[in-house]
């Protein structure tokens, strides 16, 4: 059986393009136009309240974290440094991306958002270290 620390193989510096890719996909989301009722078949998460769909950006944003930290790997030795920059990465794209909503009919830009994203960047990244250290102690 294949250990989850094995997947995905991406052994360059060029992994960089799996978070850029994962942008890309929130960028799309975030440009949904939320034009009321009418074209809530645009929006799939249209029957969902706008203050339960916040949390959505924990997940979200973790996932995206964990992302450039696996991705940062090949660029940066530390750790340590690899987390501070998989957060900044994280915040400064949930910035970016709250900035972006404020064109999109319907949409606006919130730091409250942004705040759902750095808190889903650390916990993201919180349990992504502690499974990886747990499965560690178990291998030996």
């Amino acid at each position: 059986m294949q250990k989850i620390t094995d997947l995905p193989a991406c052994n360059s510096r060029y992994c960089v393009i799996w978070p850029m890719l994962y942008m890309t996909g929130i960028f799309y989301l975030s440009s949904i136009p939320d034009e009321g009722a009418a074209n809530s078949a645009l929006n799939p998460l249209a029957w969902i309240s706008p203050n339960v769909q916040n949390f959505f950006h924990l997940p979200l944003y973790g996932g995206l974290a964990i992302a450039w930290f696996w991705a940062l790997r090949h660029w940066v030795a530390d750790s340590g440094y690899q987390y501070l920059l998989a957060i900044l990465f994280t915040l400064g794209y949930g910035f970016l991306d709250e900035w972006h909503q404020t064109f999109v009919t319907g949409r606006f830009g919130s730091l409250t958002d942004v705040g759902f994203d750095v808190a889903g960047a650390v916990i993201g990244l919180l349990i992504y270290s502690l499974w990886f250290s747990a499965e560690r102690k178990q291998n030996g």
